[in-house]
């Protein structure tokens, strides 16, 4: 089924979270790794690249990914959650949705404000920001902030997913991996 349910995500709704997943955990892993290599080395161009290949590909993800949650329903929780559990949830998912939109735009931003082409697969992207160096340096502390706020936001998701599946014991976590309901 590739469209949601009443009681489950859509093959194409979990793909599309999966894979964002996957493409955040990366781009935060190789900026983590990127300082146990010495600057000007091929191990930290190597890990700068995978960080900056990640982050445009949520970026590439973000589109599709927010039209399908706009234009699909959110399955129901089951048993339902508190109002104030369900608003939490909410603010949470949207906020992740605005770094995974703002975080690959700083990054395009800071890279070509410092004069660099940004490369994606091979091929370099057109230029989207002329800014000066003062301004990308600026952009990156807000970068970087941003980025540990997806960090712990991303481990407060997964932990508010396995919390509601082992001690509260209603399908928000099976709604996304579980067999697809009708």
């Amino acid at each position: 089924m590739l469209k949601n349910s009443q009681h489950s995500y859509g093959r194409l709704a979990r793909a599309l979270h999966w894979l964002s997943a996957l493409a955040v955990i990366a781009a935060l892993v190789f900026i983590e790794f990127k300082d146990i290599a010495p600057k000007g080395s091929p191990l930290r161009d190597f890990l700068k690249s995978g960080h900056f290949q990640a982050g445009i590909i949520v970026l590439l993800l973000f589109l599709p990914r927010l039209l399908w949650r706009l234009a699909n329903r959110v399955p129901d929780i089951t048993p339902a959650p508190q109002p104030a559990a369900m608003l939490l949830a909410h603010a949470a998912h949207w906020l992740l949705y605005a770094l995974m939109l703002a975080l690959p735009v700083l990054g395009i931003a800071i890279v070509q404000g410092n004069g660099k082409d940004v490369v994606f697969l091979g091929s370099t992207l057109p230029v989207f920001f002329s800014l000066g160096k003062e301004t990308a340096h600026n952009l990156k502390e807000i970068h970087e902030a941003l980025g540990n706020l997806l960090l712990w936001l991303a481990i407060f998701h997964a932990a508010a997913a396995v919390w509601h599946h082992r001690f509260v014991k209603d399908d928000t976590l099976t709604r996304l991996t579980g067999p697809i309901r009708p």
